[in-house]
Protein backbone atom coordinates (compact mmCIF):
# COMPACT_ATOMS: atom_id res chain seq x y z
CA UNK A 1 0.00 0.00 0.00
CA UNK A 2 1.43 3.35 -0.81
CA UNK A 3 0.07 6.55 1.50
CA UNK A 4 0.69 10.34 1.96
CA UNK A 5 -0.91 12.90 4.00
CA UNK A 6 -1.40 16.33 2.35
CA UNK A 7 -2.86 19.67 3.44
CA UNK A 8 -6.33 20.74 2.76
CA UNK A 9 -5.54 22.67 -0.23
CA UNK A 10 -6.02 22.67 -3.98
CA UNK A 11 -2.64 22.11 -5.12
CA UNK A 12 -2.72 18.63 -2.81
CA UNK A 13 -4.72 17.44 -6.47
CA UNK A 14 -1.99 18.01 -8.14
CA UNK A 15 0.34 15.88 -5.95
CA UNK A 16 -1.92 13.48 -5.18
CA UNK A 17 -2.07 12.76 -9.28
CA UNK A 18 1.89 13.10 -9.40
CA UNK A 19 2.23 10.22 -7.07
CA UNK A 20 -0.68 7.98 -7.97
CA UNK A 21 1.28 8.02 -11.84
CA UNK A 22 4.12 7.23 -9.82
CA UNK A 23 2.91 4.60 -7.84
CA UNK A 24 1.53 2.83 -10.39
CA UNK A 25 4.47 2.71 -13.31
CA UNK A 26 5.58 0.00 -11.68
CA UNK A 27 2.53 -1.80 -12.43
CA UNK A 28 1.77 -0.31 -15.73
CA UNK A 29 5.51 -1.21 -17.03
CA UNK A 30 4.76 -4.98 -16.21
CA UNK A 31 1.18 -5.05 -17.46
CA UNK A 32 -0.51 -5.66 -14.45
CA UNK A 33 -2.37 -2.31 -14.59
CA UNK A 34 -3.88 -0.60 -17.78
CA UNK A 35 -2.99 2.75 -18.67
CA UNK A 36 -6.68 3.13 -19.00
CA UNK A 37 -7.01 2.14 -15.43
CA UNK A 38 -4.62 4.34 -13.78
CA UNK A 39 -6.00 7.12 -16.42
CA UNK A 40 -9.83 6.47 -14.50
CA UNK A 41 -7.80 6.43 -11.21
CA UNK A 42 -6.30 9.69 -11.53
CA UNK A 43 -9.84 11.28 -12.83
CA UNK A 44 -12.09 9.82 -9.70
CA UNK A 45 -9.03 10.55 -7.20
CA UNK A 46 -9.12 14.41 -8.39
CA UNK A 47 -12.70 14.51 -7.61
CA UNK A 48 -12.54 12.69 -4.44
CA UNK A 49 -9.79 14.86 -3.07
CA UNK A 50 -11.10 17.59 -4.44
CA UNK A 51 -14.08 16.92 -2.52
CA UNK A 52 -11.99 16.69 1.15
CA UNK A 53 -10.60 19.98 0.40
CA UNK A 54 -13.19 21.30 -0.11
CA UNK A 55 -15.85 20.02 2.47
CA UNK A 56 -13.77 18.33 4.49
CA UNK A 57 -11.60 19.02 7.29
CA UNK A 58 -8.24 18.58 8.40
CA UNK A 59 -5.38 16.85 6.74
CA UNK A 60 -6.03 14.81 2.81
CA UNK A 61 -5.04 11.32 3.38
CA UNK A 62 -4.86 9.06 0.22
CA UNK A 63 -3.93 5.49 0.20
CA UNK A 64 -3.55 3.27 -3.31
CA UNK A 65 -3.40 -0.20 -3.18
CA UNK A 66 -4.21 -3.74 -4.95
CA UNK A 67 -6.68 -5.78 -3.97
CA UNK A 68 -5.62 -8.89 -4.97
CA UNK A 69 -4.45 -8.97 -8.53
CA UNK A 70 -8.54 -7.69 -9.80
CA UNK A 71 -8.78 -4.26 -8.83
CA UNK A 72 -6.93 -1.41 -7.44
CA UNK A 73 -8.40 0.50 -4.72
CA UNK A 74 -8.11 4.24 -4.03
CA UNK A 75 -8.76 5.72 -0.66
CA UNK A 76 -9.22 9.64 0.51
CA UNK A 77 -9.73 10.26 4.49
CA UNK A 78 -10.04 13.46 5.89
CA UNK A 79 -11.09 14.49 9.74
CA UNK A 80 -14.93 15.87 8.84
CA UNK A 81 -18.51 14.50 8.82
CA UNK A 82 -20.48 14.18 6.78
CA UNK A 83 -21.25 11.69 3.70
CA UNK A 84 -21.24 12.59 -0.23
CA UNK A 85 -24.28 12.57 -1.88
CA UNK A 86 -24.89 12.21 -5.26
CA UNK A 87 -27.29 14.71 -6.07
CA UNK A 88 -29.05 16.31 -8.82
CA UNK A 89 -27.53 19.33 -10.91
CA UNK A 90 -28.98 21.46 -13.19
CA UNK A 91 -27.75 21.35 -16.40
CA UNK A 92 -25.70 24.21 -16.26
CA UNK A 93 -24.19 23.72 -12.87
CA UNK A 94 -19.98 24.33 -12.59
CA UNK A 95 -19.69 21.80 -9.92
CA UNK A 96 -21.42 18.67 -8.06
CA UNK A 97 -20.62 15.72 -10.30
CA UNK A 98 -17.81 14.46 -8.64
CA UNK A 99 -19.41 11.24 -6.72
CA UNK A 100 -21.92 10.41 -9.76
CA UNK A 101 -18.39 10.10 -12.13
CA UNK A 102 -17.06 8.18 -9.11
CA UNK A 103 -21.06 5.77 -8.84
CA UNK A 104 -20.62 5.67 -12.87
CA UNK A 105 -16.75 4.78 -13.66
CA UNK A 106 -15.68 2.61 -10.74
CA UNK A 107 -16.43 -1.01 -10.08
CA UNK A 108 -16.87 -0.45 -6.76
CA UNK A 109 -17.34 2.39 -4.15
CA UNK A 110 -18.26 3.67 -0.67
CA UNK A 111 -17.46 5.57 2.09
CA UNK A 112 -16.60 4.24 5.65
CA UNK A 113 -16.89 6.71 9.23
CA UNK A 114 -14.15 6.40 11.37
CA UNK A 115 -14.63 5.66 14.95
CA UNK A 116 -15.81 9.10 16.79
CA UNK A 117 -18.23 11.43 15.66
CA UNK A 118 -15.66 12.61 13.02
CA UNK A 119 -14.03 11.54 10.04
CA UNK A 120 -14.70 9.69 7.36
CA UNK A 121 -13.09 7.93 4.30
CA UNK A 122 -14.58 7.74 0.60
CA UNK A 123 -12.92 4.74 -1.33
CA UNK A 124 -13.38 3.33 -5.03
CA UNK A 125 -11.84 0.48 -6.83
CA UNK A 126 -11.57 0.14 -10.31
CA UNK A 127 -11.14 -3.38 -12.22
CA UNK A 128 -6.73 -4.36 -13.62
Amino acid sequence: MFQVVLPPSPRSVGVARWLITEWCAPWVKASEVEDDTVEAALLLASEVITNAVVHGEGMVHVALRRVDSTALRVEVSDEGGGLPLIGAQRDDAESGRGIAMVEMLSSRWGTDLDVGPLGKTVWFELPT
